[in-house]
């Protein structure tokens, strides 16, 4: 790059190129943007993040992203850079294109925050961390369901929190749920669903207890629809599944302020 280069411009113009790498699906280029010391906020390095991109991308083989810039500081050799993402999918049950009325729709949404530094004179991507993040899967009638999963900005290490789902349960339709936290860690841990029947006022609530590792959460509910019909002779029912739905909604852990800032703050707020 010039002398003279704007390092706005720069890091603008490296993350376009990253953000094309990750449409492309090109997971050797997108790993060139970052620095071999890069590490997440959720702890996870390159081998893990080429990992979970490959698992992304043989699940949802036409995922595409949207991101956009929504704040920029730049220093000499460092940069912040807020960012919001979209990303969206069709999932094919058993990748058959002739079921387009099958398709289920992957919809995500996050926000971020992507640290960079300057090493020799090439902007790497250092540190990353997702302050909030929602993602859902749904097939069948619940993509047309209101839902909504409800949960904590912030929980407390070890503590207990409260998980809600709410919806616009249709008359004629059984809902069975359950809603579920997990920490989140990398490999990921399989978890058991207790499914319920959910009320017909489309209400299911969970008291939980947060993990006591400082690690950060995922809220995750999974529904399924179905109808039962009764033949003539009321001898048999048929039970068809109509739909299914997977939400996940991530939950920060409250971040701790050294000891010392907590009292010299305590003795402010007391004068």
């Amino acid at each position: 790059s010039s002398v003279f280069a704007n390092p706005k411009t720069e890091v603008k113009n490296l993350l376009k190129q990253h953000n094309k790498a990750m449409q492309e699906h090109n997971i050797e280029r997108v790993k060139t943007f970052y620095s071999d010391n890069y590490i997440s906020s959720d702890g996870f390095d390159i081998a893990d993040m080429e990992d979970m991109l490959k698992k992304t991308y043989s699940s949802y083989k036409n995922i595409k992203y949207k991101t956009k810039i929504t704040n920029l500081t730049v220093n000499d050799n460092w940069a912040l850079v807020q960012m919001t993402d979209k990303s969206k999918a069709k999932v094919y049950p058993n990748n058959d294109k002739k079921y387009k009325d099958k398709a289920g729709y992957l919809r995500g949404e996050s926000v971020y925050n992507v640290y960079l530094t300057k090493d020799k004179n090439e902007w790497k991507i250092i540190y990353d961390e997702i302050l909030a993040e929602e993602t859902s899967l749904r097939y069948g009638i619940a993509k047309k369901i209101d839902m909504e999963l409800n949960t904590p900005v912030f929980i407390k290490n070890g503590g207990d929190y409260d998980l809600s789902l709410k919806m616009k349960k249709p008359d004629n339709v059984i809902a069975l749920g359950s809603i579920s936290r997990e920490e989140i860690t990398y490999p990921v841990k399989d978890y058991t669903e207790k499914f319920r029947k959910i009320p017909e006022s489309g209400d299911l609530e969970r008291l939980v207890k947060a993990n006591d590792k400082n690690l950060g959460e995922y809220a995750i509910a999974s529904v399924g629809f179905s109808t039962v019909s009764v033949n003539q002779e009321a001898t048999k029912a048929r039970i068809q599944i109509v739909g299914m739905a997977y939400l996940m909604k991530r939950i920060n852990m409250e971040k701790i302020p050294p000891k010392h800032i907590k009292k010299e703050a305590l003795v402010e707020n007391k004068k």
